[in-house]
C-alpha cells in the first residue's frame, strides 16, 4: 500500500488545467495562422501540414482526456477518491491521454522530417530524414500498440476491480516511457541541427537561413521539455498513488508537444509576416534597387534594338501587332511581374544580388507603327529559373 502520511487534500489537478489553458489556444494560433498561410498565401497544402493539423487534433483530444481526468479525480492522492467509480474513469482518462501523447509526438516528428525533407537538397539529407521518419514511425507504433495492450483485457490497466487477467511489470512501464523519451530527444536534436549544414550553403538570404534555423531550434526546447520529464518519469513506479504521483510528469508531456506544435507552425508563417511588413520579413531597399536596374536593363536593351529597326526589317524586331485597335491602356508598354502565391518572384541571380520582395520590371517590347507602344506578353519565369531557395520552397 501506499504511503499514507501526506495530505488527503492536495491537489495538482490546477496545474493540469492551467497547462492545458496556455498551450491550448496558443497552439491552435500557431497551427491556424500556419494553415491560413498555406490557404490563403502559398495556396498549397501539403504533406506536412496535414500531419500537423492531425497532431493538433490528437493533442486537443489529449487536453480533453486530462480535464475529464481532472474533474474526475486527477491530481488527487487516490486514497482521497472515495467513490470507486471515480478512480477508475481518472485512471481511464489518464491511460487515454499517455497513449495520445505517444501518436501525438509521432505525427508533429512526421511533420517536421517532411517539411526538412522538402527543402533537402543533396541526397545524404534525404536519406538521413528518409531513414529517421521509418524510426519514428516504427517506434512509435509499436510503442503505442504495446501501450495500449499492456493489459489483458485492456481495462484492467485501469479498472482496479478486474481480479482476473495480467499485465506488464512496473517496470516495464517505464521502460516504455523512457524508450519513447529517448526517442522524442534524438529525433528532436536531429530536426533542430540538421537544418545548419543543409541550409549553410543553399542560396538563401541570410535572413531567411536565421530565421529558419532559429525557429526549429526552437525544437531544443522541446527536448529540454523531455529531459524534465525524465526526472519524474521514476514517479510512475508509485502505482498505488499514481493519480497524483504522476501529475508532474503529465504536466510536461502537454508541455513538450504544445511547444513543438507551435515551433514548428511559426517556421511556415514567413509568407504571412512579410505581406503584414512585420519588422524583418518585409521588403527590403536592396530587393527594389533591383528590381529598378532590371527595368533599366530591359529598356536600354529595348531601346538600342528599336533604333536599329527600320520599317523594313520589321520582321527581325521583338514583336509585330496591328496597333489600329488598341486603347491608350493597352499601349502603356508596362508589364508589373510580382510574387506568386508561393512568393515566386522575377529572377533574383543578376549581378549576384538575390531578391527577397517583390520586383517590377517595365518591358518594352513592338514595333513603333504609330505614336503608341504595344505591350506585348512576358514571358513567364518558372519556379526552377533564377527563383531563391526559399520562395522556390515556400520557406
Amino acid at each position: 500500500m501506499a504511503d499514507s502520511n501526506f495530505d488527503l487534500s492536495e491537489n495538482n489537478g490546477g496545474a493540469l488545467v492551467v497547462t492545458i489553458s496556455i498551450f491550448l489556444p496558443l497552439s491552435w494560433l500557431a497551427v491556424g495562422l500556419r494553415m491560413f498561410t498555406k490557404i490563403f498565401l502559398v495556396k498549397k497544402i501539403q504533406w506536412d501540414d496535414w500531419l500537423m493539423v492531425s497532431g493538433q487534433a490528437v493533442f486537443s483530444v489529449s487536453c480533453i482526456f486530462i480535464l475529464l481526468g481532472v474533474t474526475s479525480g486527477l491530481g488527487r492522492h487516490n486514497e482521497a477518491i472515495t467513490n470507486d467509480d471515480d478512480e477508475v474513469a481518472a485512471l481511464k482518462w489518464q491511460a487515454l491521454a499517455t497513449a495520445t501523447y505517444i501518436l501525438d509526438m509521432m505525427l508533429i516528428k512526421l511533420s517536421i522530417g517532411v517539411f526538412l525533407l522538402r527543402i533537402a537538397v543533396t541526397p545524404v539529407y534525404t536519406w538521413i530524414i528518409r531513414t529517421s521518419l521509418f524510426i519514428i514511425f516504427v517506434w512509435s507504433m509499436v510503442l503505442f500498440f504495446w501501450n495500449m495492450f499492456q493489459c489483458n483485457p485492456v481495462e484492467k490497466q485501469w479498472d482496479f476491480r478486474i481480479l482476473d487477467g495480467q499485465c506488464v511489470s512496473v517496470d516495464q512501464i517505464v521502460a516504455a516511457a523512457y524508450a519513447i523519451s529517448v526517442m522524442t530527444i534524438l529525433s528532436d536534436w536531429l530536426y533542430a541541427l540538421l537544418p545548419i549544414p543543409m541550409l549553410w550553403n543553399v542560396k538563401m538570404t541570410t535572413q531567411t537561413k536565421t530565421t529558419v534555423i532559429a525557429i526549429l531550434g526552437l525544437g531544443v526546447f522541446a527536448s529540454v521539455a523531455t529531459l524534465i520529464r525524465l526526472a519524474y518519469l521514476a514517479d510512475l513506479e508509485l502505482t498505488d498513488d499514481i493519480l497524483f504521483a504522476g501529475t508532474d510528469a503529465m504536466v510536461w508531456t502537454l508541455i513538450e508537444p504544445g511547444v513543438a506544435l507551435i515551433a514548428a507552425s511559426l517556421a511556415t508563417i514567413r509568407p504571412l509576416l512579410r505581406a503584414m511588413r512585420v519588422p524583418g520579413f518585409e521588403t527590403r531597399a536592396t530587393s527594389n534597387s533591383y528590381g529598378l536596374s532590371m527595368g533599366q536593363s530591359h529598356k536600354s536593351r529595348n531601346k538600342s534594338q528599336l533604333q536599329s529597326s527600320t520599317l523594313g526589317n520589321a520582321t527581325n524586331d521583338v514583336a509585330l501587332k496591328d496597333m489600329s485597335g488598341s486603347s491608350g491602356a493597352e499601349r502603356t508598354g508596362r508589364r508589373v511581374l510580382e510574387e506568386d502565391e508561393r512568393g515566386l518572384r522575377p529572377n533574383d541571380g543578376l549581378g549576384g544580388q538575390i531578391n527577397d520582395s517583390k520586383s517590377e520590371v517595365y518591358v518594352v517590347q513592338g514595333h513603333r507603327t504609330t505614336s503608341s507602344w504595344d505591350e506585348q506578353p512576358h514571358s513567364p519565369i518558372s519556379p526552377g529559373q533564377g527563383a531563391s531557395f526559399d520562395v522556390r520552397h515556400g520557406v
